[in-house]
């Protein structure tokens, strides 16, 4: 399948701010299942790409002058295989670190008991106990908006039963650590026939999507769309990873000076039926980055 990415983040200020730094993950990999036909970042001023600790192509932006507007843009087409998402190669970190426990991922009694539950079935079938638990997790937290914060650990989006994908991905990796399953958080596009419904039956707006990894012996990291209750396949474009949601968000800094900022948001993905002659030159990854991507792959 190939889709149309266009993802667009703007802050505006009241007053001026005097300077922004932000690092960006907003760029695809191209990997055994999805294919970067093109890609492009539109940003207000150079930025440096490099590969951080978990293999993510970013980028960092400084603004060092004063600003009322910040306008980040990312667009191109990748092509991803209809097949449920398997990643045999490990990747720079081995899986074992994604064991470890982080403060937005971190259990507490009631979700250390809730993934005990599945503690035998790892022991008889691994990989349908996870997806069990993908199961079990979505029953237990509703999809609903404006309960929760990124910020919001998964022990809090637990015990409130509900949340967006972010705290569904949150929780199921927190299970997953529990259980000596290495599990690592995905951001990325999801294609808008997958959207989660809330509980009165509605379709979100489109955003940028979250789910989940877990490291399966013999066959590599699977991914599982905690809040669609599906594995990642097809309509699933992978980002960036890491340990929680701050290792791998789209946009993340801060500023200095500036009033009342605002923050507007817009993504759009698309299908796209056929392949354009010519495509638009990406600032996914310098030379520098994609020599770095290839050695890590060598070692």
């Amino acid at each position: 399948m190939r889709l149309s990415i266009l993802h667009e983040t703007k802050y505006r200020y009241a007053t001026p701010a005097n300077y922004t730094i932000q690092y960006l993950r907003l760029s695809p990999q191209t990997t055994v299942q999805q294919t970067v036909l093109n890609w492009k970042l539109d940003l207000p001023g150079p930025a440096k790409a490099f590969l951080d600790g978990f293999g993510n192509t970013a980028h960092v932006l400084v603004i060092d002058k004063p600003h009322s507007e910040i306008c980040i843009r990312a667009r191109g087409e990748v092509e991803v295989a209809d097949e449920l998402l398997t990643l045999p190669d490990v990747g720079p970190q081995r899986p074992e670190i994604y064991t470890r426990s982080t403060q937005l991922t971190v259990q507490d009694e009631a979700l250390m008991r809730f993934a005990e539950g599945f503690r035998q079935q790892t022991k008889n079938n691994r990989a349908a106990a996870v997806e069990s638990l993908m199961a079990a997790v979505r029953e237990k937290v509703d999809y609903r908006p404006g309960v929760t914060k990124v910020t919001t650990p998964a022990a809090q989006a637990f015990a409130r039963g509900a949340g967006v994908c972010q705290d569904h991905a949150h929780v199921f990796v927190s299970c997953c650590r529990q259980l000596n399953i290495p599990a690592r958080y995905v951001s990325g596009y999801l294609a808008p026939l997958d959207r989660p419904a809330t509980s009165d039956g509605k379709r979100q707006e489109m955003a940028s999507h979250a789910w989940a990894e877990a490291w399966i012996e013999g066959a590599g990291w699977q991914g599982f769309d905690v809040a669609n209750q599906v594995r990642a396949r097809g309509r699933h474009v992978r980002v960036a990873v890491g340990l929680d949601y701050l290792d791998a968000c789209p946009v993340r800094g801060f500023h200095r000076g500036g009033s009342d900022e605002s923050l507007g948001v817009e993504v759009q993905v698309n299908e796209t039926m056929f392949r354009e002659t010519s495509q638009t030159n990406g600032t996914t990854a310098s030379d520098e980055v994609q020599q770095q991507q290839q050695q890590q792959q060598q070692q």
